[in-house]
């Protein structure tokens, strides 16, 4: 079948976290805004909170997304407090939350041209498992990479993060084409490439030498520089003509 579109992760693929970033970071903004806002809880206190909640969420193999604002409600309702998720003090924490995250993201040099490349020929989409959608197209806009996607999907917005086939699905019914006629690509094997492929989409993994291969499974093609896809998809393109032959 030929290829139609190009489905794209987020982190670790199209934008990297530096080695040497610290998630506490992040929390203590998180805490300071919300002492700001008044509420009498220690660093310490909320830390531990916060992170028993995280780790309960990525626990196990639950694929469902609790978005980052019911995640601070939970934790500061172990203090007493009661707070809307939707509320301008939870919305506010997570911004500050967020903020430092947006700010330390890298790029490769040669992804906008890629992107360019590729979208001359197939339609783009974004599917990225995170908590806050807002700060996924903050981080699209800093790098001027927003007007590639014809579609963007975050798990935030589904209730389901990858693996699931939901988010997949989603994202193909916005980006208007079949399963056989997209190719995702990604950097993990069992999210990006067997969750892909599950769903019936070719998968491309994208292997920057931090993670371990799972002989298990296949992709279609493995690169190791987003900048080799180009040469990815016309071998892929090829291998559909000489399978019609």
């Amino acid at each position: 079948m030929p290829i139609k579109a190009v489905l794209f992760d987020f982190g670790d693929t199209l934008v990297d976290t530096p080695s040497d970033f610290d998630y506490e970071t992040l929390l203590k903004q998180l805490h300071r805004s919300l002492v700001d806002n008044g509420v009498a809880v220690s660093y310490e206190d909320y830390q531990r909170a916060h992170v028993e909640i995280r780790d309960r969420i990525y626990a196990g193999n639950s694929v469902r997304e609790v978005a980052f604002p019911e995640r601070v409600s939970e934790a500061l309702s172990r203090f007493g407090y009661s707070f809307e998720p939707r509320s301008k003090l939870m919305i506010d924490a997570t911004e500050a939350f967020m903020e430092p995250w947006i700010r330390a993201r890298t790029m490769e040099r040669g992804v906008p041209s890629v992107l360019r490349k590729l979208g001359a020929t197939y339609k783009l989409g974004l599917v990225s498992n995170f908590s806050w959608s807002s700060a996924v197209w903050k981080t699209l806009n800093r790098f001027n990479i927003c007007e590639f996607f014809d579609a963007v999907v975050v798990s935030m917005d589904v209730g389901w993060r990858k693996p699931s086939p939901r988010i997949f699905r989603k994202a193909l019914k916005e980006i208007r084409v079949l399963a056989s006629e997209a190719v995702f690509v990604g950097d993990e094997l069992d999210h990006d490439v067997e969750g892909a492929q599950r769903v019936g989409m070719r998968a491309v993994w994208l292997n920057k030498g931090s993670k371990e291969r799972n002989n298990a499974i296949k992709p279609d093609y493995t690169i190791h520089r987003i900048k080799d896809l180009p040469a990815a998809f016309r071998r892929l393109e090829s291998k559909d003509k000489r399978s019609l032959e």
